[in-house]
């Protein structure tokens, strides 16, 4: 049985080269992670390219993903890697200088008072102002950890609020849309709104990519779903979420979001420090295991290894452990799963009902949107998906969706026989299989047939289609 969850990995220093990104797919790579806080667009167009090389050549269907930066409050003007320990005093500026580093937004300090916490490092290290001036404030380390350029800050209780897309942001969107990037993250989404204009920048410049929201802030949570209207995708941003919900509160809020995004069949990714450990060991703790594995149960389609294969000292391996507890836990995955009859997904529903009982190799949908797809991947059915499609634009980013093992592309204005002649041809065996799709082939929303195309049937199409 093939694996069902995919694995998203971010391409980092440690990994941004043909023969790494090689390693990774074999090891089990679906979908590459390009975080647009660090690097240049020249930078981020060759790994693209090279990953696009490296999946061709393997004949894997990879997906590559954009992850913006939002407006995210980052520390600046730090030289080096800094210790603190609790007990310290650091000093945050409105300009660095004189032992004080700034932030990426500096107006944010004049708003902060004696008494407020601030969080660094996705919460790992915590302050608390002590002091304030005019154009610094003065704060006591309340836990130990390392601190550089670049990492995060959160002021959870400062009511700050920007815009979800910044203008970098916005640059960083339509260069996506230039070069053909497959599926668009975006970081500190509040509202519905904060999608629709990014699907507008991208649209505006003939991209048909998936919008991802990250859910990392309380707004998110409270408008989710409305924000479910909108989206493609929903992605548990776990770090900055769990500074600002608080980290007791995440486990019950990661099985919200996912159980959400399954309800509406969207693709969901889990994220964030799944396996730590394994930046700088060569094994991971039992708790790590069991994180994945309970993402897995809570029904993410998707897990996500950050820093493990950015800048991590054994990126393959980390991901060749996330595929051996991928694959372990699947063993005892509850399939099949039921939801309230939706009109819309009678024909996916009865597709993977039929799965159970009938003797085929795949459920294989012919799709124009990946609705029928997504739809089919809901129910969670045991047997392989396959899809199949007439726009290439699709192959990749289907590799992002539970359960899909490959998508083929075929050509359309042909019968329906020939449309299976050519999935049949393409996917190399004369296996029964049950096949979903329209009586008008290629046109969106047009799902009304899920059939069972037995070996007699199969032999018929050869026929007909001139191979014995």
């Amino acid at each position: 049985m093939s694996r069902k969850v995919k694995i998203v990995a971010t391409l980092g220093p440690a990994t941004d080269n043909s023969n790494k990104i090689t390693q990774l797919i074999k090891a089990g790579v679906n979908v590459f992670r390009l975080n647009f806080s660090y690097g240049t667009h020249e930078s981020h167009y060759a790994s693209f390219k090279r990953i696009r090389a490296c999946a061709q050549k393997l004949d894997k269907d990879i997906a590559i993903m954009q992850d913006i930066c939002g407006p995210k409050i980052r520390i600046k003007g730090m030289v080096g890697t800094r210790e603190v320990k609790k007990g310290d005093l650091l000093v945050m500026a409105t300009e660095a200088g004189d032992g004080a580093f700034t932030i990426s937004y500096p107006e944010i300090i004049g708003q902060l008072n004696i008494g407020d916490e601030v969080f660094f490092a996705d919460g790992i290290v915590k302050a608390r102002i002590t002091d304030k001036k005019p154009d610094r404030l003065i704060m006591k380390v309340l836990t130990h950890g390392m601190l550089r350029e670049g990492k995060g800050v959160n002021i959870p209780k400062s009511g700050v609020k920007m815009s979800a897309l910044t203008d970098k942001d916005k640059d960083d969107l339509r260069f996506a849309a230039q070069i053909g990037i497959d599926i668009v993250a975006v970081s500190f989404v509040e509202t519905r709104d904060d999608i629709i204009e990014a699907k507008e920048i991208l649209q505006e410049n003939h991209s048909d990519a998936w919008v991802i929201a990250k859910i990392e802030r309380k707004a998110a949570i409270k408008n989710l779903d409305n924000i479910l209207t909108v989206v493609d995708g929903l992605m548990v941003a776990r770090g900055d979420l769990g500074v600002e919900a608080g980290l007791y509160a995440l486990p019950e809020l990661q099985k919200e979001i996912i159980r959400k995004a399954n309800e509406k069949a969207l693709p969901v990714i889990t994220a964030t420090q799944m396996l730590t450990s394994m930046l700088h060991a060569p094994t991971p703790t039992r708790a790590e295991i069991s994180d994945i594995a309970n993402a897995v149960y809570d029904g993410t389609d998707a897990v996500m290894l950050s820093d493990e294969t950015a800048v991590g000292e054994y990126a393959v391996e980390a991901v060749k452990v996330m595929t051996r507890t991928l694959l372990s836990t699947e063993k005892s995955y509850p399939y099949h799963k039921v939801y309230k009859d939706i009109k819309e997904e009678a024909f996916a529903n009865a597709a993977a009902w039929l799965s159970q009982f009938v003797k085929c190799k795949a459920i294989a949908s012919i799709t124009t949107t990946s609705t029928t797809v997504r739809q089919i991947s809901k129910f969670r059915p045991k047997k392989t998906i396959y899809a199949i499609t007439f726009d290439e634009r699709l192959k990749q980013k289907m590799a992002l969706v539970w359960g899909v093992e490959k998508t083929f592309t075929i050509q359309t204005n042909v019968s329906g026989s020939n449309l299976i002649y050519q999935f049949l041809q393409q996917v190399g065996t004369k296996d029964e299989y049950i096949i979903t799709g329209g009586s008008k082939t290629g046109i969106k929303g047009t799902t009304n047939r899920v059939r069972l195309v037995d070996r007699t049937e199969i032999d018929k199409i050869y026929r007909r289609f001139g191979e014995e």
